[in-house]
């Protein structure tokens, strides 16, 4: 039997070569030693240890507060300190009922968004700006130097487009934006914040 199984492989080593004609004689034995260095080749380390299995990411690890949140947290807190202080402007130098009624109701209602968004940025260990950004200081400075009609016309002309900028801001945290407390924030004052769009627009339009 010995005799017979190495001729038959020897004949088949001619066509296939003799590695293959022992995987065909002997399928048992083959399979045999490929698991036996399947299984040292899944537990052995190049150093002939045990592989200790990894993990993508640490169960105590906590989400950082990402850009989105602190450029949204920057862009309305410097929002409502310029609406803040144009409108302090507007009562010093307007005269007009419907500017100087307009400047306070933005006055009181941007100290409330003030108020709420601080103890959030806080919380988000977010620190508050101190100025309200160059392009509304551009704004601040242009009105301290008109006065009279030219300064209603130029007041009412600054708020719409302040609270056009305001509101794509919180439009665009609403779509993009991931943390709730932010979120439930935006979706608060950007109704309010439109409104103002509104009432701007319309005294824009009639002057």
């Amino acid at each position: 039997m010995q005799n017979q199984r190495k001729t038959i492989q020897k004949i088949i080593g001619g066509f296939l070569g003799v590695a293959s004609a022992s995987v065909f004689i002997i399928p048992g034995l083959a399979q045999a030693n490929t698991s036996k260095q399947s299984i040292i080749a899944q537990t052995s380390s190049p150093g002939g240890t045990m592989s200790a299995p990894t993990t993508n990411s640490s169960p105590n690890s906590n989400p950082s507060t990402s850009n989105l949140d602190t450029e949204f947290i920057t862009k309305a807190a410097q929002s409502d300190m310029t609406e803040i202080q144009t409108s302090k402007l507007a009562l010093q130098k307007s005269r007009n009922k419907s500017v100087r009624d307009f400047a306070q109701q933005m006055i009181k209602q941007h100290t409330e968004s003030s108020r709420e968004l601080k103890p959030i940025a806080m919380s988000k260990k977010v620190m508050l700006p101190k100025d309200i950004g160059p392009e509304n200081t551009a704004l601040l400075t242009s009105l301290k130097k008109v006065s009279g009609s030219q300064f209603d016309q130029a007041y009412m002309q600054g708020q719409v487009q302040a609270h056009t900028n305001t509101l794509a801001e919180y439009q665009k945290y609403l779509d993009q934006g991931q943390d709730p407390q932010l979120k439930a924030f935006a979706s608060k004052i950007s109704p309010l914040v439109a409104q103002h769009l509104q009432m701007a627009q319309k005294m824009v339009a009639t002057r």
